[in-house]
């Protein structure tokens, strides 16, 4: 080693949770110096970030796009506009945030971007240390994004894991194809086995757009999406500017947040991605906040996420659902936003909801998807607590 670096704060990723929580903490301007470690090295490629808020987030200098009004369709052809009254669904992307925070960072000299792969974080004492490359870093605190795959391999006691898959094409076409008013939310008109995949548009005008087909199985994602372009949008030869791709996992499983006394584990390694979506960013920047908060307030980071126990039993009936007969989930979809307020459907997914919001969620779904699925996970549990 080359000696030891020191620093407050070391963030080992330079992914979307790791740039969030630098950007939180270079905006509280506190006496921290940080040291980002970026072992990606993918800068300025092309990734869609969206979420959707009842108000002001911590990103909204870097939104480019926003839409009030949904489309959710079924497979056999029918579509709904919904139109949102207190939230706004709205796309960033990652190449723009990546630069302002590495930009940031490298303004200040007591902070540091040191591009390499990081080892385990350790705690010694009152230290964390990390080995990047030849260097060793020590920090007060250490936030760890660094998902595992492993992790998962363990039995779980809340039972489903699905794989979401997606793929998507930003397009541009010669005429006018698409409504840049309305993102297309949830469209199971992919040609695709019921329930398995879904594509969803953010159309940036009504001659671009983001298209994606997000789904629980292997497809051949591109040729699925020229196909539904062609079916759905009459698109048949779009021009493709970019491509994205990725996969995640939904599982009702908790997460451990911390990694000792001073390591805290960050986005999907530390639970903020929620299970029945596959959306992180809203719950990323909350976590941001909370441990900005603490290091204010405290000068400790460690704080626990929200455990809405509640939430995660619905979390693992709804993919128990989606496991065990995808063919339901365009009808439960269909239903959410068809029979509720878009904005009640939201604040649930959002894990916001009140007490009122679930009481009329709850009373204008289809109930025996949904019994037919706790008794399905009641029964697993019990297989998996033997076992």
């Amino acid at each position: 080693m080359s000696g030891e670096h020191p620093y407050d704060l070391v963030i080992v990723g330079a992914g979307v949770s790791g740039l969030c929580l630098a950007r939180a903490l270079l905006a509280a301007r506190g006496p921290w110096s940080i040291a980002l470690v970026d072992g990606a090295r993918d800068d300025d490629a092309f990734r869609a970030l969206s979420m959707w808020s009842e108000g002001p987030t911590a990103l909204d200098a870097l939104v480019r796009h926003r839409w009030r009004r949904l489309v959710v369709a079924d497979e056999g052809g029918g579509a709904r506009v919904v139109a949102l009254g207190t939230h706004t669904y709205q796309t960033l992307f990652f190449a723009e945030l990546q630069r302002e925070v590495l930009a940031a960072l490298r303004a200040d000299p007591r902070h540091r971007v040191i591009d390499g792969r990081a080892g385990p974080l350790r705690t010694d004492g009152e230290r964390v240390r990390v080995a990047v490359g030849a260097e060793e870093l020590s920090a007060r605190w250490g936030f760890d994004s660094r998902f595992h795959r492993e992790e998962l391999a363990a039995p779980d006691p809340m039972g489903a894991l699905l794989w979401q898959r997606f793929h998507g094409v930003e397009v541009r076409c010669g005429r006018d194809a698409f409504d840049p008013t309305a993102a297309v939310f949830l469209d199971f008109r992919a040609e695709l086995p019921a329930g398995t995949a879904f594509a969803y548009v953010l159309p940036f005008s009504a001659r671009e757009a983001l298209v994606e087909l997000v789904s629980v199985a292997p497809v051949d994602a591109e040729t699925a999406l020229r196909r539904y372009l062609a079916r759905v949008h009459g698109v048949e030869a779009p021009e493709v500017v970019a491509r994205e791709s990725g996969l995640s996992p939904l599982t009702a499983r908790r997460f451990d947040a911390f990694d000792g006394p001073r390591v805290r584990r960050i986005g999907i390694a530390g639970g903020r991605m929620k299970a029945s979506t596959g959306y992180a960013l809203t719950r990323i920047l909350d976590d941001s906040a909370a441990i900005v908060q603490g290091l204010q307030r405290r000068g400790d980071p460690m704080v626990a996420p929200p455990e809405r126990r509640g939430y995660r039993l619905l979390d693992a009936v709804f993919l128990t659902l989606w496991a065990r007969w995808p063919a339901r989930m365009p009808a439960v979809f269909a239903a959410m936003f068809g029979r509720v307020s878009p904005d009640r459907v939201l604040r649930f997914l959002d894990e916001r909801a009140s007490a009122w919001d679930l009481v009329a969620l709850v009373a204008r779904l289809p109930l025996w998807p949904f019994l037919r699925a706790l008794a399905a996970w009641v029964a697993g549990r019990a297989l998996r607590r033997k076992s």
